[in-house]
């Protein structure tokens, strides 16, 4: 069996009430917040690039830890989150 590993992405974009909502996370990922007109923070592009090493890990590995990171555990019914 390969480790499951889930994410929930809280962080409220910057710029409206909106909050953090279905594929709110896509500029992160794709690493995109220039090509928007929010007004992001140093925060932001700090946030957008753990999470591109995250994904850039998993999709090379199957894992999404590396380096430098905080650990992400896999999913189990002992610890879901």
């Amino acid at each position: 069996r390969t480790p499951s590993y889930h994410y929930l992405f809280s962080h409220p974009l910057p710029g409206d009430d909106s909050g953090a909502f279905h594929g709110c996370e896509h500029g992160y990922v794709f690493q995109t917040l220039l090509r928007n007109w929010r007004p992001f923070t140093a925060r932001d592009y700090e946030l957008s690039n753990r999470i591109c090493d995250y994904w850039s890990n998993f999709m090379k590995t199957g894992n999404p830890n590396g380096e430098g990171l905080a650990e992400w555990t896999s999913y189990t019914e002992e610890s879901p989150c």
